[in-house]
């Protein structure tokens, strides 16, 4: 085969891998459009339950009592 011959071919195996690629990512971008009309948006809980707000003294004195311990052992 000439050099001419192998760059057109060369050029026509671009092409269609180029085009090959360019349609699948149209297709790829359709597909993700419908899936977002179809399936709704998650929402999520804004306010705070009681569960989330109670806050224990007991935990906060032992955290405490534990990082003192720490930072008093690292002084040594």
């Amino acid at each position: 085969m000439k050099i001419e011959q192998l760059l057109l071919q060369s050029l026509e195996l671009l092409g269609l891998g180029m085009g090959a690629v360019f349609i699948i990512l149209i297709l790829l971008i359709g597909l993700i459009s419908i899936a977002s009309r179809i399936v709704p948006e998650e929402t999520v809980a804004t306010t705070p339950t009681v569960a989330q707000t109670f806050v224990n003294r007991d935990h906060i004195a032992a955290i405490t009592a534990a990082v003192h311990q720490y930072r008093k052992s690292r002084k040594l």
